[in-house]
């Protein structure tokens, strides 16, 4: 069996991983026999990733991979497509108390591989600890019966009709960029933090914001502090799914498109309330559904264009397209959605959601993930310096929201071998 590709995947080279890593750490040290069970449960009830990358023609398909997935004993990912991987995107590495999941971000987003991270989740707990009292309504099960929604190609045969379209024209910004001098440039490091989702989301919405454009405006006010002679823009960049618009609200594969946001050196002494409004309106806007449709006929203009590029053509034009994309910018922000774990939250102890790219050197990525009460707010940076983490949790201070630093480290993203 053979899937159809996301032309995204043309883009894979040395600086463009694109990767994710998710973590989930529990409270005790892992048992080894219980993760091999529930990998092996993970991979019965998501078939549609246990594939490989071929080469097929001037293109590349996604055949069907029979090998078991990878558990690899500590903490670096293994090579993605290669042996290391038995040739699959998707592994796992342990220590400690720590199970980490590698995948490419070709075949998933974060929206795509929570599922999967709540059934490994549960087929450990349910070997380690046993699973009474928690609620698998929004688990899935081994058995389930697959709906063709999660693994069918997600994009239709021909343009979604648009008669509403907003044409918003694309706007370009000068962003901040954190010096060099600011890193030790020692690799990507991360500071996992934990903040009160109910105190976060009180002040919030209490200043017509959502848990994005509060973060952003945090991320605003620490940079305004740490850089008071600062200029320029802030710029946002804000990853959007567009499953509603596809109508494929179950797609595992990577859906999303991203939207731009910004804040004015010159607001800095404008309230919260403000600055949660400028962030959260140009979000509304942006992610309006006709502009996710707009964006996919696009993408669909652009997929028909390169069926008649040889190989070489369609990996020039996806790099061209990603490099536009992710144009430079002061933070990237993006928030998977509130995730319900049914009561196995009491056995971890905290998560992180890892993504990056080497060649965005002065940019600082911020994922937000929830766990039980809490999220979990991992600050990614492109060297070890704690001064902006620490002008961040005093700006959550000051709004009276305590944020805890519950671990720092350096952190590694997985890498390809293509055909």
């Amino acid at each position: 069996m053979k899937f159809q590709v996301i032309p995204l995947i043309y883009s894979a080279n040395g600086q463009f991983k694109n990767t994710i890593r998710f973590a989930v750490e529990f409270h005790e040290n892992i048992l080894p026999e219980a993760l091999v069970y529930a990998v092996g449960q993970v991979q019965k009830r998501y078939p549609y990733y246990s594939v490989k990358i071929e080469k097929e023609a001037e293109g590349f398909v996604l055949a069907e991979n029979n090998q078991p997935f990878i558990i690899a004993a500590g903490e670096k990912p293994v090579c993605l497509n290669s042996k290391a991987s038995n040739m699959h995107l998707l592994a796992f590495a342990w220590k400690e108390r720590t199970v980490w999941i590698d995948i490419s971000h070709f075949i998933c987003d974060g929206n795509g591989l929570a599922p999967l991270v709540k059934t490994l989740v549960y087929y450990y707990v349910e070997k380690r600890y046993g699973v009474a009292g928690i609620d698998t309504s929004n688990i899935r099960m081994v058995t389930d019966n697959i709906p063709e929604e999660e693994y069918a190609y997600p994009f239709p045969a021909t343009p979604l009709p648009n008669e509403n379209s907003l044409s918003i024209p694309q706007k370009t910004y000068d962003p901040f960029l954190f010096p060099d001098e600011l890193f030790d440039g020692d690799g990507s490091y991360a500071y996992n933090l934990q903040v009160s989702q109910k105190a976060l989301m009180k002040y919030a919405k209490s200043n017509d914001g959502s848990p994005v454009s509060f973060v952003c405006v945090m991320l605003y006010r620490a940079m305004m502090s740490l850089y008071p002679n600062m200029k320029s823009d802030i710029v946002f960049s804000i990853p959007h799914e567009y499953r509603k618009a596809l109508g494929r609200p179950l797609s595992h594969d990577c859906l999303a498109r991203v939207l731009t946001a910004k804040l004015a050196a010159k607001d800095r002494d404008k309230s919260a309330e403000t600055l949660n409004t400028a962030v959260r309106g140009q979000i509304v806007l942006g992610s309006d559904e006709s502009a996710d449709i707009d964006s996919i006929n696009g993408m669909l203009q652009l997929n028909a264009y390169m069926q008649s590029l040889p190989l070489e053509g369609k990996k020039q034009a996806m790099l061209g397209l990603v490099a536009g994309s992710l144009a430079k910018n002061t933070f990237g922000v993006s928030y998977t959605g509130n995730i319900s774990w049914g009561g196995m939250e009491k056995h971890i102890r905290d998560v992180h959601l890892y993504a990056g790219e080497n060649n965005r050197h002065q940019t600082i990525s911020v994922e937000v993930f929830t766990l039980g009460d809490n999220f979990s707010i991992c600050v990614m940076q492109p060297g070890k310096n704690p001064v902006f983490v620490q002008e961040l949790i005093r700006c959550f201070a000051s709004c009276g929201i305590e944020c805890m630093l519950v671990s720092e480290e350096r952190f590694h993203l997985a890498d390809y071998e293509l055909p």
